[in-house]
């Protein structure tokens, strides 16, 4: 995952993760890569729902998916290394973007 040091970026990054059913995959990713599949269920999600937040994950750099071969080709997810800091500097650069021309 990028720095973010733009409004934008940083906001979009947070609403994927005010999401509880996000924190929740991240945190079960976390421990081991998990499927879809065994997602939906450990949370109760319709299978497509599960697919909706696992896709906002990847898109915004929590995680990884790839494909596994075997009798059924499966998507496997793995938590990708990243580190969330919000500080003064970062939200005090961000402001001076918006202040210049």
């Amino acid at each position: 995952m990028a720095n973010v040091e733009d409004a934008e970026k940083l906001s979009e990054v947070l609403q994927v993760l005010a999401n509880p059913i996000r924190l929740k995959m991240l945190a079960l990713i976390a421990v081991r890569p998990r499927y879809a599949y065994e997602l939906s269920k450990y949370l109760k999600l319709s299978y497509p729902l599960t697919h909706l937040h696992l896709n906002l994950l990847e898109k915004a750099g929590f995680i990884s998916g790839s494909y596994v071969e075997g009798p059924r080709t499966k998507k496997v997810y793995r938590l990708n290394d990243f580190q969330l800091v919000i500080s003064g500097e970062i939200l005090r650069k961000i402001g001076e973007k918006l202040e210049s021309p």
